[in-house]
């Protein structure tokens, strides 16, 4: 095959490939765009994307062997028309001369709903479909409200909402569920605004952030200023860490919630014993409460069920640790989760989440 038709094969077989692929000058400018790259980012022209920032040893070492390895998994920072966000890539890099190249920038992206959610989940951000509901956890024996959690809720467009499940588990390893996050503590400066004439004085607040955020230095300094910013008491305000399987460095992620918990931020382990969470994490993360995975609920009445609840229970008590059970839907549920040690929980049978302007009008 001559050069010129190899040339012109791999140019159309990229185009067409399903992988995310922008070409990058070293000016910062965005020379070429394939489909899946215009489809997410919703290009109608190239001049509304640009790289904001990149790595200096990956730009300045061009053909330098030890930099081979810093192509594979590469942060860049993307300026989209409104709005500014990190990526995770991968550098290919394209000699144009001898000493420099061009860059051939692969956004890492594994499946077809991956990238469905981040072209839905960009598409939210810009246009401002984000929203939170809220939904009380309680104490099983007495109905007092001990914490609210807030969901996340994105607008489809048409009236409804996109489907957290489908979702969130494409983003959360991208700095895309940041930004997603940055707009939920806006939305919770409102919630705190008339949390106690709402009657959750007393109650811990809980926002879900994903393990990559949480190891984030920068978020850790936006969560404490949140906290001073509006004079927060200790445990006003938690985070529940979802997505454990980020937790790539445990040292780190322990420093980071000391720093949170240092500022009066109650930590919970959310989705325990589903995934990733563990009690590996149990014993090394400095957390205050576990969340207790709503599969564990829904099978409470099979009797090996039944006992890792009771294990989990006995190992909270041991270590002074709250436990939350998720998904109680039946009378049945709630007072098998109590026999079992489990004295708070959270699901439709106590409350089903709303959004604040319901807490507020049953107050007028």
């Amino acid at each position: 095959m001559q050069p010129d038709r190899e040339l012109n094969y791999l140019t159309k077989s990229l185009l067409h490939h399903p992988s995310p692929y922008i070409i990058y000058e070293l000016d910062g400018s965005i020379a070429w765009a394939n489909l899946a790259a215009k489809y997410i980012f919703n290009l109608s022209t190239l001049d509304e994307i640009s790289v904001v920032k990149i790595d200096d040893q990956v730009k300045n070492n061009f053909g330098d062997l030890e930099s081979i390895a810093l192509y594979y998994d590469t942060p860049i920072e993307i300026s989209l028309r409104e709005i500014n966000f990190l990526m995770r890539t991968r550098v290919h890099m394209i000699p144009v001369d001898i000493s420099e190249g061009i860059m051939l920038i692969e956004l890492l992206c594994s499946s077809r709903e991956g990238l469905d959610a981040l072209r839905k989940t960009i598409d939210c951000i810009e246009n401002h479909r984000i929203e939170l509901a809220y939904q009380k956890q309680v104490n099983l024996k007495t109905n007092e409200v001990t914490g609210v959690e807030a969901l996340l809720r994105l607008q489809d467009g048409e009236g409804g909402y996109l489907p957290n499940d489908q979702i969130i588990p494409q983003i959360e390893g991208e700095s895309l569920f940041s930004l997603v996050v940055l707009e939920s503590l806006a939305q919770l400066e409102k919630f705190f605004a008339v949390k106690d004439e709402i009657g959750f004085k007393d109650a811990t607040l809980y926002l879900n952030v994903s393990a990559h955020t949480i190891m984030h230095p920068e978020f850790c300094s936006i969560f404490t200023d949140f906290v001073d910013k509006h004079d927060l008491k200790d445990n006003q305000f938690g985070l529940e860490v979802t997505e454990t399987a980020e937790l790539s460095d445990i040292k780190i992620a322990s420093n980071s919630l000391k720093s949170l918990k240092a500022k009066g931020i109650k930590i919970a382990l959310d989705d325990f014993g589903a995934g990733y969470a563990s009690l590996k994490y149990v014993r090394e993360l400095p957390i205050d409460v576990v969340k207790l995975d709503k599969h564990f609920t829904f099978n409470v009445s099979d009797p090996t069920t039944a006992r890792l609840i009771s294990f989990v229970s006995e190992v909270c008590d041991d270590l002074n640790l709250e436990m939350i059970g998720e998904g109680i839907e039946t009378e049945e549920e709630k007072n098998m989760m109590i026999d079992l040690g489990c004295e708070t929980g959270q699901g439709f049978l106590m409350h089903r989440p709303d959004f604040l302007k319901s807490f507020t009008s049953e107050k007028t």
